[in-house]
């Protein structure tokens, strides 16, 4: 082992068993949100707490309160959030009726779309409840894209995880929609 040669122990400092180490860091990364929250996360899953921590630094915290709108169908898409805390629900009107497509709870992404095009919102975002919600802007997602490469990586690759899941689930909805349509 490299660190039991007398030339190179200098350079790895005392790892003997016995040896104090520093604890790991509790405080938050981002003020006013509890260590552990990034972790609810699911595109967080492949960093390590380095990563987490140099990319948290491209986002903002959003508080919403109950009922607030977050997002506007057909509004300009500049953002992409992670709910950290309350639930969110996206939803269209039809023939002025509420129908909604999905409830986002602590862990969950939605406004993904508008970091790859710049089409408007596909549906309004409303908070059921008070929120705590991690923004990412489009241009520090781009950013993040052009000069941390490292970072943007695992990210992009759980944010394409988190599509396709969301493809194949809306596939099936959409087919059992045409099965009851046809009276099958």
């Amino acid at each position: 082992r490299a660190q039991e040669l007398d030339e190179l122990r200098g350079l790895f400092g005392d790892v003997s068993p016995t040896a104090s180490h520093t604890p790991p860091i509790t405080e938050p990364l981002i003020p006013g949100v509890k260590p552990g929250m990034l972790r609810r996360v699911k595109i967080f899953a492949a960093m390590n707490d380095q990563q987490l921590g140099r990319f948290v630094q491209f986002m903002e915290i959003e508080r919403v309160l109950s009922f607030k709108e977050i997002c506007h169908q057909g509004g300009s898409g500049d953002a992409m959030y992670c709910v950290l805390d309350g639930e969110v629900r996206a939803r269209i009107l039809v023939s002025g009726r509420e129908t909604t497509l999905a409830t986002f709870q602590p862990g969950d992404v939605f406004g993904e779309i508008c970091l790859f095009d710049d089409g408007p919102r596909s549906a309004d975002v409303l908070a059921n409840v008070d929120s705590t919600l991690l923004k990412i802007r489009g241009d520090r997602f781009d950013r993040l894209c052009r000069e941390h490469a490292d970072l943007a990586t695992p990210f992009l690759l759980a944010l394409g995880r988190t599509l396709t899941a969301r493809v194949r689930a809306d596939n099936k909805r959409l087919g059992e929609l045409i099965a009851l349509n046809r009276g099958s």
